[in-house]
C-alpha cells in the first residue's frame, strides 16, 4: 500500500477517479490521497539516511489531469513508476491483489471503484476550486505570505501538512471534489461521496466563497477565482449534511449563511448589548426605480432607527456616533452581503452619493443581489481590532488602521501596529485608561457574540474573527463597535493558522481529540 499525495505542480496534477467519468466530466472527483495498491520495485539505498524513499509501479491506472479532465497516458509500463518516503509504504492488505503479474500492465478497462482504501480514522472530502485557468489570487500583505488566503492551494496544504499529518499520521484519506462551475452542484451525490470513503468518520471541508452572482461562461471578464453561487451550493451543502457529512469547514450551513449573508447586521442592530452600528435593508427594486428616493428612504429609516433607540432607557452602548438633527449630509456605509474583501463596501455621504453608490452596488454585472445595506456610519474610527476568536476566548489581536478613502468611496491600503502598545501610543494618544476600558467592552461583547451564535448552531462554532471599531470619545472613555463577525474563512495573516487547524480538528470525532498534540495556545496580543 502506499499513500498517495496529489502533487500541485502543473504537469504533475494527477488525481485517481474511481471512474473515468469522476476524472473526465466536471466536477472532478478523486482521491487526492489514500491508501492505494502498488508492487514496490526497488528499496530503499543503503545509506539513505532518516528518511528514505522506494521506488514502487502503480496497481492503478485511472489517472487524471484534475484542471483538464485528460487522462494520464498509462501506456508504458514506466508511467506508473513513482516514488515515496519509506514511511508512507507499508505490506499490501490481504483483501488486495496485484492486477496483473510482474513486468505487465493492468487492464486499461473498467473502473476502479473498489480498489485500494484501508480503513481510516478520518475521511476528508475537500470542495476546492479547480478552473486552472482562473487561479486564485491574493494579496499577501492582506492574507499572510505564509498562508495564503483561504481558498488557496497554500492554505489548504497547511492545513494537512501542520494539522492533520503530526497528529493522524497517515490514518486518513482525501476525496477532493474540483469544482469550476456553480451548476456542478446539483449533479454530486453526497451518498456516493460518502460510499466511497473508508474513514471511521466522514466530514467535509468546503474551500469556496459563495456569493449572490452568476459565474460567467464567455464574458470579458472572467470571474473570480473559488467565486460560486450561493443557492445552488447551499443546497448542495444541505444534502450534504442530510446524507450525515458533517460540516468541518467553515461552520454548519446555518451559521456559516447568516454570517456570509450579513442577515445579523440589521437583525441586531437594535438589540443594545452588540454594539452593531444601525443598519437598514434597501431592496433592489427601489434602487433601480428611482436611486434618490431608496437613498432618502434609507436616510431616514435609520433617522427613525436612531431615535427609537433613544427611547430606550435600557441602551447603555455607544451614542458618540448619532446623527444631529438637521445637519444633511449624513455619513453612511452602503454595502452587500455574500461579498468578501472589501469590494463591495462604499463610504459615503448624503444623499446623493448614498443614490450613487446604492445604484452601482445594485446593478453591477453579474450580481443578483436583492438589496443593498447602509449602515449608519461610525463617526471616527481611531483604530480597528481584529480578534481571532477560538472557542469563545480571544486568542490574539492584530490592530490596524486604514489609511484612505479613494475618490470611489473605498477603503484602500491599512497600517498594522506591530503591538498593543504601539496601537495606545500611535493611535489612542497613550490613553491608557480610554484603552483598558475598550478592552473590557471587547470581552464583555466577544462573550455574548459567541452566545448569540448558541442560537444559530447548538455545536459551539470552532473560530470566528470578530472586527472591532475603536473610538477614543475622551480621555479615560472609550466606544467600541462590532464591525465584523466573519465566518471561518477570515485572513489568517496576525495568527498561528494551527491553532484555529487543530480547533477543527477537536471537533471531528472523540478519537481523533484523544490524539490532540500536547501544549497550550500561545497569544500576543489577548485583551
Amino acid at each position: 500500500d502506499n499513500g498517495h499525495e496529489r502533487l500541485e505542480t502543473p504537469g504533475d496534477r494527477w488525481l485517481l477517479c474511481p471512474t473515468p467519468v469522476l476524472g473526465g466530466n466536471r466536477p472532478r472527483i478523486g482521491w487526492s490521497e489514500r491508501w492505494l495498491p502498488a508492487v514496490v520495485v526497488e528499496g530503499p539505498a543503503a545509506g539513505n539516511g532518516g528518511n528514505p524513499t522506494v521506488r514502487f509501479r502503480w496497481d492503478v491506472r485511472l489517472w487524471f489531469d484534475w484542471a483538464s479532465g485528460e487522462r494520464i497516458e498509462t501506456g508504458d509500463p514506466a508511467s506508473l513508476l513513482d516514488s515515496a518516503q519509506l514511511a508512507r509504504v507499508r505490506a499490501r492488505q490481504g483483501q488486495w491483489q496485484a492486477l496483473a503479474p510482474e513486468g505487465r500492465l493492468p487492464p486499461r478497462g473498467g473502473t476502479e471503484l473498489h480498489v485500494g482504501g484501508a480503513e481510516v480514522a478520518v475521511s476528508f472530502v475537500v470542495f476546492r476550486w479547480g478552473a486552472a485557468k482562473i487561479p486564485v489570487q491574493y494579496d499577501a500583505h492582506s492574507w499572510g505570505r505564509a498562508e495564503g488566503s483561504t481558498v488557496s492551494a497554500r492554505f489548504i496544504q497547511l492545513f494537512f501538512n501542520r494539522a492533520v499529518v503530526p497528529r493522524l499520521g497517515w490514518d486518513y484519506e482525501v476525496l477532493t471534489v474540483f469544482v469550476q462551475h456553480s451548476d456542478e452542484f446539483a449533479g454530486i451525490s453526497p451518498e456516493l461521496l460518502s460510499s466511497l470513503c473508508r474513514g471511521r468518520s466522514v466530514v467535509a471541508l468546503y474551500f469556496l466563497w459563495p456569493i449572490q452572482g452568476q459565474q460567467t461562461y464567455g464574458d470579458k471578464t472572467p470571474c473570480t477565482a473559488a467565486y460560486v453561487d450561493a443557492n445552488p451550493f447551499f443546497e448542495m451543502v444541505a444534502r450534504m449534511e442530510a446524507c450525515g457529512i458533517v460540516t468541518r469547514w467553515p461552520h454548519h450551513s446555518q451559521l456559516w449563511r447568516c454570517l456570509t449573508s450579513k442577515d445579523w447586521v440589521p437583525n441586531l442592530c437594535l438589540v443594545p448589548g452588540y454594539h452593531v452600528p444601525l443598519t437598514t435593508r434597501v431592496p433592489k427594486s427601489l434602487i433601480v426605480t428611482d436611486p434618490l428616493r431608496a437613498a432618502r428612504q434609507a436616510i431616514l429609516a435609520l433617522r427613525r432607527l436612531q431615535a427609537e433607540r433613544r427611547t430606550d432607557t435600557s441602551y447603555t452602548g455607544p451614542l458618540n456616533s448619532d446623527w444631529m438633527p438637521g445637519l444633511g449630509n449624513e455619513k453612511c456605509v452602503a454595502k452587500l452581503g455574500y461579498s468578501y474583501e472589501g469590494v463591495d463596501v462604499k463610504m459615503v455621504q448624503g444623499e446623493q452619493q448614498l443614490s450613487e453608490g446604492l445604484y452601482m452596488l445594485a446593478t453591477q454585472p453579474g450580481y443578483t443581489n436583492d438589496c443593498v445595506y447602509v449602515q449608519q456610519r461610525v463617526r471616527r474610527v481611531d483604530l480597528e481590532a481584529r480578534c481571532f476568536v477560538v472557542n469563545g476566548e480571544v486568542v490574539d489581536c492584530l490592530f490596524t488602521r486604514f489609511a484612505r478613502i479613494d475618490g470611489g468611496g473605498y477603503v484602500r491600503d491599512y497600517e498594522k501596529a506591530h503591538s498593543a502598545e504601539e496601537a495606545v501610543a500611535e493611535w489612542f494618544a497613550g490613553d491608557h485608561a480610554a484603552w483598558a476600558q475598550a478592552m473590557e467592552q471587547i470581552r464583555t461583547l466577544t462573550r455574548r457574540w459567541s452566545a448569540w451564535m448558541l442560537t444559530q448552531s447548538a455545536e459551539p462554532a470552532v473560530s470566528v474573527r470578530i472586527d472591532y471599531m475603536l473610538e477614543r470619545v475622551s480621555p479615560g472613555m472609550a466606544d467600541v463597535w462590532t464591525g465584523e463577525v466573519g465566518e471561518q474563512g477570515y485572513s489568517m495573516g496576525g495568527i498561528d493558522p494551527v491553532i484555529v487547524f487543530n480547533a477543527v480538528l477537536d471537533t471531528v470525532s472523540d478519537e481523533v481529540l484523544r490524539l490532540r498534540p500536547p501544549g497550550g495556545r500561545e497569544a500576543s496580543g489577548r485583551p
